[in-house]
Order: C-alpha cells, then sequence, then structure tokens
C-alpha cells in the first residue's frame, strides 16, 4: 500500500519487520524487531490479565 509514506507515518512494526528483513536483506534486524514486537505483546497481554483478573473468593470453590 503506502509502504510508510509520508515519512514513515503509517509504517507497523509488523511491516518494518518484514520490509527489513526480505526488501533490505537484513535477516538479523528484522528478526530482531519481531522479537521485540513479540516481548511487548506478550508484556501488555499480561498486564492486561493481570488488571481484568477476578477478584475475591469465587462461588463454589473452598479454601
Amino acid at each position: 500500500m503506502g509502504q510508510g509514506a509520508p515519512g514513515n507515518t503509517t509504517l507497523t512494526p509488523a511491516f518494518l519487520s518484514y520490509s527489513t528483513a526480505f526488501d533490505g536483506a537484513d535477516f538479523g534486524q528484522g528478526a530482531a524487531i519481531a522479537f521485540i514486537l513479540l516481548a511487548l505483546i506478550l508484556l501488555i497481554t499480561a498486564l492486561q490479565r493481570w488488571a481484568l483478573r477476578e477478584r475475591g473468593p469465587r462461588p463454589g470453590r473452598y479454601r
């Protein structure tokens, strides 16, 4: 589509990883970008699951 134009304003991290690895033939940097993106996704997911967890005792459970 726009491939990040104008001024890389529409460039997503996933497309940046792909274009760095395959268009620029820099597979190591593309893999590093993808790994950092994965780490960010996992961190945000863990924070969201922690924030939205159920609090208090559940009905039917004994302690």
